[in-house]
């Protein structure tokens, strides 16, 4: 909240000025990726597929590979259209701008209600949830979408309910319970195990971390993973190794 009203403007100091402009800008920024992501979300859904509309994700980024991502996009995974239904909306958003308000990460909880009908069969009611984990870069004065990681924690026929059901990412060819466990499902809900705390929201500090905008580890800090790369402390121990870095670079 700003302590003070407009007419104060006047008084504040050059630095002082500047300072408030940066958390204006921040705010815009969050405001900002918060429709793009929404946006994406809403044309995901089979009855945008075909529609002509502006590109939303940093294709020309160095990270990108744009002729994979437009492949994916031609590739049809039902036969028909008809019965099919994505819709996923988006809430629990925690979004982190960095220092300079031209990169960011951000990570959305998203229910999704859906309809699937593979080889028109009669289409089967889903109900799907999981997180999205995003980043975002500003490029030519637009906000554009680096990535978007979709963590799937329940995707169960919609009345036996997530205990009793799951059913795997819909691909073609379509993926053995495995290959689907080792993707998508690497995290998801299993009634006989203990969920593993991921994915991490980004934090504060994430682009001191991470400083990389195509690095997705700062999702992962609290699994195994990183004990595996000799970083017992998780978060803590990497930003620590870094501000040591810095320091014997000085």
């Amino acid at each position: 909240m700003l302590d003070f009203c407009l007419d104060d403007l006047e008084l504040l100091s050059e630095e002082e000025f500047e300072r408030l402009e940066r958390m204006l800008d921040r705010q815009i920024a969050i405001i900002e990726c918060s429709n793009l992501a929404g946006t994406n979300s809403i044309l995901w859904d089979d009855q945008h597929i075909g529609q002509k509309r502006r590109e939303l994700q940093a294709l020309d980024h160095p990270s990108v590979d744009k002729e994979a991502v437009l492949a994916f996009r031609r590739k049809a995974v039902v036969d028909s259209l008809e019965g099919n239904m994505l819709v996923h909306a988006l809430t629990g958003s925690v979004i982190e701008v960095d220092a300079d308000n031209t990169r960011a990460r951000a990570s959305f909880w998203s229910f999704g209600h859906e309809g699937l009908s593979k080889f028109r069969e009669k289409p089967m009611a889903i109900f799907s949830l999981g997180v999205f984990n995003d980043a975002f870069i500003k490029t030519d004065g637009e906000w554009k979408i680096l990535y978007s990681g979709w963590q799937r924690t329940t995707k169960n026929e919609y009345h036996k309910g997530w205990a009793r059901d799951m059913q795997p990412t819909n691909t073609r060819p379509p993926m053995t319970p495995e290959e689907d466990r080792a993707m998508l499902g690497r995290f998801a809900y299993q009634p006989d195990e203990i969920r593993q705390p991921v994915p991490e929201p980004p934090r504060r500090d994430t682009w001191t971390a991470f400083p990389d905008e195509a690095d997705r580890e700062w999702v992962n800090v609290n699994i195994a993973s990183d004990a595996k790369r000799g970083d017992s402390a998780g978060w803590i121990g990497r930003v620590k190794k870094l501000e040591d870095k810095e320091k014997k670079e000085k």
